[in-house]
């Protein structure tokens, strides 16, 4: 690099207020539009009472709450801004002696990808579970809807059949191996896309004077979403390690927020 070169180059950074770091995000799910999708993970052990509704916590509020969203949003150690991509076609012979030659048509939306730490109540795997169980409904061999399903009349019995609190190992034991945990005789009808489907909101955020994502630069409004796929949860004896859990999710289109955070202090 040439004699004073360094010095620009450190000048530039500092005007563009910085670089940017790959640990500095925020994840936010807005269940607003799906009642029956919140009610649902709710009765399932989930609970979204107020932030799961599209309000926005603060930091503050955030470390000292116990809802689900909060949850979700703190322990999310791994997201992807997604990419887009475009399908072409081709024109040949346009021109004397031109061969062929691209142009875009359609844009293509691909999926993307979040990862969680698990605390001890396992919340990011339940969260999936919830969603998962609401898309894909069970019933039973009488055609009644197992415990949960939004708008329909709950099996007698299963309301405590997937859901318990405090419970011992050999009282877990004894639900799994009787019931309609252990049924196999079930039919499974899905719900519309509309009554599962949430928009997602990814936030590229810096470091602030204030927080530690004082400074968002970028917000990803990701539209209707939903989990196409829970990754395997490996365990194993041996050296003990955070239980982590990802999910790939699909998406109909995303728009984005620009803000230009090179004068800002956070």
């Amino acid at each position: 690099m040439a004699k004073g070169s360094l010095g620009k180059f450190v000048d530039i950074i500092a005007k563009q207020g910085g670089m940017s770091y790959s640990n500095n995000f925020d994840v936010q799910f807005d269940f607003s539009r799906t009642d029956g999708l919140r009610k649902h993970m709710s009765n399932m052990g989930v609970n979204f009472s107020q932030f799961g509704k599209g309000q926005a916590p603060s930091n503050d509020e955030e470390m000292n709450s116990v809802d689900a969203a909060s949850v979700l949003k703190v322990f999310c150690e791994e997201a992807q801004l997604p990419n887009v991509q475009a399908a072409t076609g081709t024109h040949s012979g346009r021109r004397l002696g031109e061969g062929s030659v691209n142009y875009a048509h359609t844009r293509l939306y691909t999926d993307f990808q979040l990862g969680w730490m698990c605390d001890a109540n396992m919340t990011p795997l339940k969260f999936l579970n919830a969603w998962y169980t609401y898309i894909f409904g069970d019933y039973n061999a009488n055609g009644t809807a197992i415990f949960g399903q939004a708008g329909s009349t709950v099996a007698p019995g299963s309301a405590t059949a997937f859901n318990t609190t405090g419970a011992k190992m050999d009282t877990m034991k004894g639900k799994a191996t009787t019931g309609e945990l252990a049924e196999a005789d079930k039919e499974v009808r899905l719900q519309f896309p509309d009554e599962y489907q949430c928009n997602i909101v990814i936030t590229k955020s810096e470091k602030g004077k204030s927080a530690p994502n004082g400074r968002p630069s970028m917000m990803y409004t990701m539209v209707d979403c939903f989990p196409y796929a829970i990754d395997a949860v490996p365990l194993s004896y041996g050296a003990s390690q955070v239980t982590k859990v990802t999910a790939n999710f699909y998406y109909r289109r995303y728009n984005i927020l620009y803000n230009d955070i090179r004068n800002m202090a956070g």
